[in-house]
């Protein structure tokens, strides 16, 4: 992203967004634990092509903990800068669930070691770890690139019912 293309006119919000979380490696997830307090966590994330992110750890951690209380956190990837001016990055609130194991599963270790290389290393590490998929229900963007205080949200769809029975075909809204 570049100032000559992040005109909010013309901006293509989510597509700016899809770039942006493809090039950031780690996410700040917010929960909330059973006491009513705030709690966080660093944790590496891959993007997927329906817009949720996946992350890795253990069930015994507080926010995992946490979203398996709720099912729900708050999401923030912003890159790391010195100036206001360059302050940029993705806020959203959704919904947490744990990936069961199986072909969901496959998946996400597909596009969380085709981002992070490195986890083939420590396969039998992640192997004793859980999958997470958080679902966006709100995103925003705020890039002080653009202009100080610069945010935009992005417009979610619901999810599309799939309507189809033999032979006709889905709705692919």
């Amino acid at each position: 992203m570049n100032n000559e293309t992040m005109n909010n006119e013309t901006m293509d919000t989510p597509s700016v967004v899809k770039e942006f979380l493809a090039a950031h490696s780690t996410l700040t997830l917010a929960t909330v634990n059973a006491h009513g307090m705030p709690q966080s966590a660093p944790l590496f994330f891959a993007a997927q092509d329906d817009g949720s992110l996946v992350f890795v750890s253990s069930a015994k951690s507080d926010h995992s903990l946490n979203v398996a209380a709720t099912g729900r956190a708050a999401a923030t990837v912003h890159h790391e800068t010195w100036n206001w001016n360059e302050i940029a990055g993705v806020q959203m609130e959704g919904e947490v669930r744990l990936i069961p194991a199986g072909l969901e599963r496959e998946k996400a270790w597909d596009a969380y070691s085709a981002k992070f290389p490195f986890v083939t290393e420590f396969e039998s590490e992640v192997s004793r770890s859980e999958f997470y998929r958080f679902t966006p229900k709100w995103v925003r963007l705020i890039d002080n690139r653009v202009r100080f205080g610069f945010r935009q949200e992005v417009a979610l769809r619901p999810p599309q019912p799939v309507t189809s029975g033999p032979g006709e075909q889905g709705n692919e809204g």
